[in-house]
């Protein structure tokens, strides 16, 4: 038997660690002794315990789960101190690296498995240091010049030798492909389906049985591009005749701006949208909201890795309309399970009616989402590719 350590620095809800659960969800645990590495006990711990999984789970508070980590408090309450939080964590990172040792000989790890961006910088210095082999499982773009150079740079470490890549866009920011290999984020299609998630959006919200809901979901910062959503709810509250919501369904990391969720917020009351906009905050059963969503729109014109808010809704069978641009565009097919758009492309509010008005497209296009997510994305298959992976290095 081998024994792995993970790496997970995403233990809230974000999409990392919810991907990494459900690859431990569908694990080999009769060919691996599982480990994980994480800073705290939050909400990908506790998911690891309601499933019972046979997962030991090792807690450091050395290993930040952002390199922002706020380390001081004031009448117990966190402060910010930019940039010297960043260069506390940093040391923290070091200090965690060179007291590995003990950990690493006494779990008989053969294996690291670095989930998302720090996790692959600390995980290949690790391997590197420790002579231990290194799988990166990448599921961000790198946007700024310096880390893609950082991270092309660290890929090549010998100790570094298989890099899974959540998309085509993603593996493309690596300059030498030699490691890398291209297999999707996973879902657990038995428990995002419509059938059986109970709906709660439209009792909670008190939304009338016969609106039309057009929804987006995601971590409500900048990038992800809500003002767009807000301003595609307005053209398509002009164009379309009838009564309809619009639904976001998400809130701002604390190690955010917090002023961005007011920013839309006013920018939904200038344009007279209140009476017709729901801002949900967070909700740790997403697919409870996506499921009275009649359509999604996922309004990124960022490269966005493989979003898994996108498989989450087509799991649940709801159109999917977004952009040609990062995982978005491979995830959507244009005119069958969905609409997709060249990011100069202008056309995505009347498309949105288009489909608002044809019950019997949105019916077929709902079909296709969920039987792409079934014989593409469900977890089960997923899990299976990355376990090859892994069998091929550990043999």
């Amino acid at each position: 038997m081998k024994n792995i350590l993970f790496i997970n620095h995403s233990i809230r809800d974000g999409g990392p660690g919810r991907s990494l659960f459900y690859l431990l969800k569908h694990f080999d645990y009769e060919l691996f002794k599982v480990n994980v590495l994480i800073p705290s006990r939050k909400i990908f711990s506790e998911k690891i315990q309601e499933e019972k999984l046979d997962v030991e789970q090792i807690v450091s508070a050395h290993f930040p789960e952002n390199l922002k980590r706020q380390n001081f408090k004031i009448n117990d309450k966190p402060i910010s101190l930019l940039p010297l939080d960043i260069i506390i964590n940093i040391f923290r990172l070091f200090y965690l690296l060179f007291s590995m040792k003990k950990t690493l000989k006494e779990h008989k790890i053969d294996i690291i498995y670095s989930n998302g961006t720090l996790a692959k910088v600390f995980g290949a210095l690790l391997g590197n240091y420790y002579k231990i082999d290194v799988i990166w499982h990448v599921r961000n773009i790198q946007q700024n010049f310096f880390l893609k150079f950082l991270i092309n740079h660290f890929s090549r470490l010998t100790s570094v030798k298989k890099i899974i890549c959540v998309s085509r866009s993603t593996q493309n920011q690596f300059k030498s492909k030699d490691k890398t290999i291209v297999i999707n984020n996973g879902i657990d299609t038995e428990e995002y389906n419509s059938t059986t998630v109970s709906s709660t959006l439209r009792e909670k919200f008190n939304i009338a049985r016969d609106k039309l809901i057009i929804g987006t979901a995601g971590r409500v910062v900048p990038r992800k591009n809500f003002e767009h959503f807000i301003t595609v709810a307005n053209e398509i509250s002009n164009e379309y005749k009838k009564d309809c919501v619009f639904v976001l369904v998400g809130d701002t990391p604390y190690y955010f701006n917090q002023s961005y969720m007011e920013k839309l917020k006013k920018m939904v009351a200038e344009l007279g949208l209140s009476d017709k906009f729901v801002f949900t905050g967070y909700t740790d059963k997403v697919e409870s909201y996506i499921s009275d969503f009649d359509l999604f729109i996922i309004p990124s014109q960022y490269e966005d890795p493989f979003p898994r808010v996108v498989i989450e809704s087509m799991s649940l069978g709801k159109p999917i309309l977004g952009y040609k641009i990062g995982g978005i565009g491979e995830a959507i097919d244009d005119n069958v399970n969905g609409f997709s758009f060249n990011i100069n492309d202008n056309g995505l509010a009347s498309k949105t009616v288009e489909l608002m008005e044809n019950s019997e497209l949105r019916l077929k296009m709902s079909f296709e989402s969920r039987k792409k997510a079934v014989n593409q994305y469900d977890s089960r298959i997923i899990a299976s590719k990355i376990i090859d992976q892994i069998k091929l290095l550990s043999s």
